[in-house]
């Protein structure tokens, strides 16, 4: 089992499998636990999994989140958009806003988000731009 030492581990392994979850599950050997050593967790020498989770973010090329039935995990930038949409089970944001299906909360982040690309806010518009977001 490949074993990771920091971050940058932790992304090319995101990378390679597509999505990860923080804490051991159902399949063995498919977690962020049992990819890092032991020693890593908690240590007062050096960063761990904890401490990774801010610059794999930052990296801009992984979402994390409670992705997995609740629980804790990475997915791929590119996998985000299919993980979200399995999540809404197989309907796109619009279609479930459609159906009344979409929370009210996350109708009102599209529409924020809308309106600043139309005021020009150039994180907005990227957000909009192929569904960066996965919305």
């Amino acid at each position: 089992m490949e074993q990771i030492e920091c971050a940058e581990d932790l992304v090319k392994l995101i990378h390679g499998v597509g999505f990860l979850p923080f804490f051991r599950g159902n399949i063995a050997g498919f977690s962020v636990e049992e990819h890092c050593p032991a020693e890593l967790w908690f240590a007062d020498d050096r960063e761990g999994p904890w401490e990774w989770k801010g610059p794999v973010i930052r990296t801009g090329t992984c979402v994390y989140g409670k992705l997995f039935g609740g629980k804790a995990g990475f997915v791929a930038k590119e996998w985000a958009p299919d993980l979200f949409n399995y999540r809404r089970d197989g309907y796109d944001f619009d279609a479930r806003c459609d159906e009344g299906l979409a929370p009210y909360k996350d109708q009102a982040v599209v529409r924020a988000v809308a309106a600043a690309a139309l005021q020009g806010d150039q994180a907005a518009v990227q957000l909009q731009k192929g569904g960066e977001c996965g919305l």
